[in-house]
């Protein structure tokens, strides 16, 4: 994955509810804990991210913010 198409996927975390971001972060926590040591040359495998796993909680935190900051429907009623 080039990391233009990741700042792609990370900036479209911001589409997704609440309830999505807690399933992607259980996926995510559960592949980083049975992701088998790789090659640090290969850096297009989930694994490359156990290095950086406070880097992608950021990354999602900050997907939360900018959700909550603009949400993208109107609550109904409205």
């Amino acid at each position: 994955m080039t990391q233009i198409e990741f700042n792609h996927m990370v900036e479209s975390l911001s589409g997704l509810s609440p309830e999505q971001m807690r399933q992607l972060r259980r996926e995510l926590d559960g592949k980083l804990a049975t992701a088998k040591p790789t090659d640090s040359s290969n850096t297009g495998s989930i694994g490359a991210m156990r290095d950086d796993a406070e880097w992608l909680d950021q990354a999602v935190a900050h997907a939360m913010k900018v959700r909550e900051d603009r949400p993208w429907r109107l609550p109904s009623g409205e």
